[in-house]
């Protein structure tokens, strides 16, 4: 969700679909990006009686600037495929903003391998008196924005790095530090983001970066990815993150 009434919402076929009896698929192949994102659907969100009709930006990416972001309400997503007559819906709830105190540029040299380690700190407070659950997510801009031209670049995680995070592992109130384990060159740009979420959002994301991501899972020990889509897969979730913009040195 972008304040003050925007939204983006990225909608796709599985890729185990397509596999057939290939071994694999290459997602800078245009034909098979082309099988995947969902294009012309119709879809609409619902909250508190308004029913709101996204539109379509680009094959697979859909938006919204009519979005009443209200905090604490029941957010309906309803997605249908005209091509195969296929439906989904999901519902999630918006759930207040956290602050991000702190984030900035750190080194951490390599004494063993000679090298230095470009990468960053954060800090956040937990909000105490209540079960909390949080993302942080680290967008590296320099290279986010070369593969903007190609909507393949969707399905490209290399730009976007993430941890979550549960005060029942760090503590009710606890002041959270955290250097996550990700390098890039000095001068980039990142974006780090936090954002306030769901348990079961929470246990989506942890089992997610349990199975690597969806390349590794083709090969990888099977983890079960917890779903609030009904008719499919994934999950339906609205954010409202903190952004600070750290360079790295």
């Amino acid at each position: 969700a972008i304040p003050p009434q925007e939204a983006l919402f990225v909608f796709s076929r599985t890729f185990s679909a397509l596999l057939g009896t290939k071994d694999s698929i290459d997602i800078k192949d245009q034909s098979v990006v082309d099988l995947v994102l969902i294009d012309h659907a119709v879809a609409t969100i619902k909250y508190l009686g308004v029913v709101d009709t996204l539109f379509q930006l680009a094959p697979g990416l859909y938006g919204s600037v009519h979005l009443d972001q209200l905090l604490a309400t029941d957010f309906t997503l309803d997605l249908y495929d005209p091509k195969t007559g296929e439906k989904v819906s999901a519902q999630t709830r918006f759930l207040p903003k956290v602050p991000l105190d702190t984030a900035f540029p750190v080194q951490r040299i390599l004494s063993g391998l000679g090298d230095t380690l470009h990468t960053l700190q954060f800090q956040f407070t937990d909000v105490p008196g209540t079960e909390n659950y949080y993302l942080a997510t680290y967008t590296n801009i320099n290279t986010l924005a070369s593969s903007l031209g190609n909507i393949g670049g969707v399905f490209n995680f290399n730009q976007i790095q993430f941890n979550v995070f549960s005060d029942k592992n760090n503590g009710d109130g606890a002041l959270i530090t955290y250097q996550p384990d990700f390098a890039g060159n000095a001068g980039d740009t990142l974006a780090v983001s936090l954002s306030n979420i769901s348990k079961s959002y929470y246990e989506y994301l942890a089992a997610y970066k349990r199975s690597g991501n969806l390349l590794t899972q083709l090969t990888g020990e099977p983890v079960n990815l917890p779903t609030n889509v009904s008719g499919g897969f994934g999950f339906f979730a609205l954010t409202r993150p903190s952004v600070k913009w750290v360079i790295l040195e």
